[in-house]
């Protein structure tokens, strides 16, 4: 089944959730050099529940200010622009796909709990290589195994067939797909990025994240979300819907030039962020 299938598929899913018009309306104004903070901050509380979760999280143990934080505007001063479209795009996200379907919830948690762990992952390895997008680094590994989720909820059959050839074969789940449906959680989570008129560099991050070479200029992204989501592998974080792990890419990990005497201070690095922000997501 060929690109064209793929989107004739995107196409049919009319359910597939866009996200919330304050999220669009914040990417518009962070992306127009002539905002201000007043501006993002006047969108922002114009929305309870987004002003809610902005202030919980800026005032979390994730950040760690020593003051409290009682303004959205002080928020967008302290964090910059990029970092308020970043968290407020996660926490829609996760709300966009939060209980559509009960039996898959629980399923559905553990490849949340993964992807944020491959989100706090590239965080660190990004502060590791002082990334200069840092926040850009957390939605690409949030958002890297997107398709899966859609595959769960909008490809309900195939998903089981893709789980069922999984569990017999002990096969990574990227090539469970390929038998299944003739392509993989990474093309179907580029589409829906498109179709969220998403920055092309987080859709070529989650189109590339297993062969970060094909990334062209986002080679060091999706370098860094490939080792971040081997890494939060090896430290069980969430469940990736596969028992094997991912072969570490030769040229992704000769492109990031880590020490190999560096990994262990990153993982501790990655548990301890993680813990912070899944008691902020829960």
């Amino acid at each position: 089944m060929g690109t064209a299938d793929l989107q004739k598929i995107i196409a049919r899913i009319d359910d597939l959730p866009t996200l919330p018009r304050t999220v669009l309306r914040i990417t518009e104004l962070v992306n127009d050099p002539k905002s201000s903070a007043k501006d993002l901050a006047r969108i922002i509380t114009d929305d309870q529940v987004l002003t809610a979760r902005l202030l919980k999280l800026v005032n979390s143990s994730f950040y760690g200010f020593p003051q409290r934080i009682s303004t959205v505007t002080n928020a967008i001063v302290l964090l910059g622009f990029d970092a308020i479209r970043s968290l407020l795009l996660t926490t829609s996200v996760f709300d966009l796909f939060a209980g559509r379907n009960k039996k898959s919830n629980q399923d559905q948690e553990k490849f949340w709990d993964h992807s944020l762990g491959c989100a706090v992952g590239a965080k660190v390895i990004g502060n590791h290589l002082r990334h200069d997008k840092i926040e850009e680094l957390f939605v690409s590994g949030l958002l890297h195994d997107i398709g899966k989720i859609v595959e769960m909820l909008f490809l309900r059959d195939e998903f089981m067939r893709i789980v069922a050839i999984v569990n017999k074969q002990n096969t990574l789940m990227i090539t469970a797909e390929h038998q299944v449906l003739g392509y993989s959680h990474a093309e179907i989570g580029k589409l829906l990025a498109g179709k969220w008129n998403l920055p092309v560099k987080l859709e070529q991050v989650i189109a590339h994240h297993h062969q970060p070479a094909a990334a062209g200029s986002f080679v060091m992204e999706a370098s860094i979300v490939h080792l971040a989501d081997i890494l939060c592998r090896a430290l069980n974080m969430g469940y990736g819907g596969d028992n094997k792990m991912p072969p570490l890419d030769k040229f992704a990990w000769e492109s990031l030039r880590i020490r190999t005497d560096a990994l262990e201070s990153i993982m501790e690095t990655m548990q301890d962020e993680y813990r912070d922000i899944s008691t902020f997501i829960s």
